[in-house]
């Protein structure tokens, strides 16, 4: 009976006809195929036969497949390039070139083989290892960022995931191969893993290296060629991003250009007046519905990770101290300018006085009992603007204060701050992007449900409960890009889980073998066999007319 029933087992879970086409065509259910009685019989036994073959001369014809490189290289296409690997600090007028020398580098078939792409990736992996102490000073020039933060998140993250990458690069590269079908039987069925093309990469500037160049790694590893555009926003950052790419990569690969030309806008926008295979952005979801647009004028797919409000839900089963703990946590890194940080709380009405209490304590301990202002853990607001912006949602909140709010606009410091307001207030409405974390109490876990259900879908979404049935009625009843249940931040920090928004906060999504899917094209393959059987089973007669009753019939068990 095992034995049967793997075969059965084949039959439903690989033939395109399924236990459903099976049991039509005997006109028995699948429970009485099942029996002794009619397994033994001359139709069981002769159906037992028939599902052997198929499934021995499929296993035996068309064997698991692996990568097999037969890429033609034309090396002429080439020749007698002006920009790329020639011109430095490239300016507006050699986009056009730029990206049409991107492009005949990829058709060129430069960046297919297993063996450049692999040289790309330990390349920029030296990158990363021998120049963590420049990253880390220009993002401190930048955005006085903590020493801990920046190793972390701009060095320490993006080698983990090249390390990922390279461990699983061969895999990742072979074709997959599909199920059987009685429909197309005989064949070989598989997806044929190809590159998008020219990708153009948007760099944003509050994690400079690691949201610019977690996204380049992904498109040199699916075999594309790279425009890769800084933010001029932290300026020293982006002019390192330019002088580390122009030194460790291939700029037959990847090219930068922007850090030269003052502002953003106008080489995003000359950016976009060209075709390019795929567009990954990372910045606001305004600035996002640009990218969009431009795009679409050349149906160019984008990956678009943008921002949002991302709620934070505290049940009265929650540990209370431990929620404030993670929240305030991730609400502070990069002094609140990250896209994924928690902005406020939704906290049960029961608990919502212990929840800011437990906040006041946990900043006092974060930063010993001095000033933010005075610690080496704390960062700067990333320019004069952002600084006024957050300083008006601080005049205008209509909540009270339960500790922080002061603000020093010369040296760019808003201090931690914890705000108990209302639903209504200004402060819910648009993305902070900065160190202030709004509470609000609500009746139950329900009434916050309700209430984000009528707000725009948040790129991240936190959790803090005790009771496991109260976090499945979030899950199941709210939507975000991702979330993560008692904590904070750690769901865009596992290779095997894609990054991404949903909505407004964002389209695709990307980190371990996500960033190579996000740029590769999985290309469907169906090999038809051709048999020596006089067309009986590899050129069945009912495909062709004139057709019958009876080849409809036989047609008809096949779905």
């Amino acid at each position: 009976m095992e034995f049967v029933n793997s075969l059965f087992d084949f039959a439903g879970g690989y033939i395109g006809a399924g236990t459903g086409a099976i049991s039509h065509a005997y006109g028995l259910p699948l429970n009485q195929l099942l029996t002794k009685e009619f397994i033994f019989s001359p139709p069981g036994f002769t159906l037992l036969i028939t599902l052997a073959v198929l499934y021995l001369s499929y296993t035996l014809l068309f064997p698991g497949l692996t990568l097999q490189e037969d890429i033609v290289f034309d090396e002429e296409l080439l020749d007698g390039f002006e920009t790329v690997g020639v011109k430095k600090n490239l300016q507006l007028e050699d986009i056009p070139t730029l990206v049409e020398e991107m492009r005949l580098s990829f058709e060129s078939g430069y960046t297919l083989p297993y063996s450049k792409r692999m040289e790309q990736l330990k390349a920029m992996k030296r990158m990363f290892v021998e120049n963590e102490d420049a990253i880390c000073a220009a993002l401190k020039e930048d955005l006085n960022r903590p020493n801990f933060e920046g190793v972390v998140y701009d060095v320490l993250v993006p080698l983990g995931e090249i390390n990922h990458t390279i461990s699983h690069l061969k895999k990742w590269m072979q074709p997959k191969s599909k199920g059987f079908s009685l429909l197309t039987f005989p064949s070989q069925q598989w997806l044929q893993k190809e590159p998008m093309g020219v990708v153009c990469v948007i760099g944003s500037w509050n994690y400079p290296f690691m949201l610019s160049l977690v996204p380049v790694m992904g498109a040199i590893a699916a075999g594309n060629t790279v425009v890769l555009k800084p933010c001029n926003v932290s300026s020293a950052c982006a002019r390192l991003q330019v002088e580390l790419v122009e030194k460790y990569m291939d700029p037959l690969v990847v090219s930068c250009v922007g850090p030269a030309i003052k502002g953003d806008r106008h080489t995003t926008a000359a950016l976009l007046e060209h075709r390019f295979d795929t567009i990954f952005f990372t910045g606001s979801p305004d600035v996002g519905k640009v990218i969009a647009t431009g795009a679409a004028k050349f149906l160019t797919p984008c990956i678009l990770e943008l921002g949002g409000k991302n709620p934070v839900f505290v049940d009265s089963s929650a540990d209370i101290s431990l929620a404030a703990k993670r929240t305030l946590w991730a609400r502070n890194m990069n002094a609140g300018q990250q896209c994924i940080s928690p902005d406020f709380a939704m906290v049960h009405e029961d608990k919502v006085d212990e929840f800011c209490e437990a906040c006041k304590g946990w900043i006092d301990t974060f930063f010993d009992g001095q000033p933010a202002k005075e610690s080496k853990d704390f960062g700067r607001i990333v320019g004069d603007g952002q600084v006024k912006r957050i300083q008006g949602m601080l005049k205008s909140h209509k909540g009270k204060v339960v500790c922080g709010g002061e603000v020093d606009a010369a040296e760019r410091y808003i201090a931690p701050t914890v705000i108990k307001v209302k639903v209504g207030s200004p402060g819910l409405e648009d993305e902070t992007f900065g160190p202030i974390l709004w509470v609000v109490a609500v009746k139950d876990m329900d009434a916050a449900i309700t209430y984000m259900q009528g707000r725009a879908k948040p790129l991240s979404q936190y959790i803090f409960a005790g009771d496991k049935k109260v976090v499945n009625r979030i899950l199941q009843n709210t939507s975000a890009g991702g979330v993560t249940v008692n904590g904070c931040l750690f769901h865009c920090g596992h290779p095997d889980l894609p990054f991404g928004g949903i909505g407004n906060s964002g389209m695709g999504g990307y980190h371990g073998e996500s960033s190579f899917n996000a740029f590769t094209h999985l290309k469907p393959v169906l090999d038809k066999a051709v048999w020596a059987d006089g067309g009986l089973l590899s050129d069945p007669f009912v495909l062709y007319a004139p057709w019958t009753d009876f080849k409809l019939k036989v047609m008809r068990n096949m779905f």
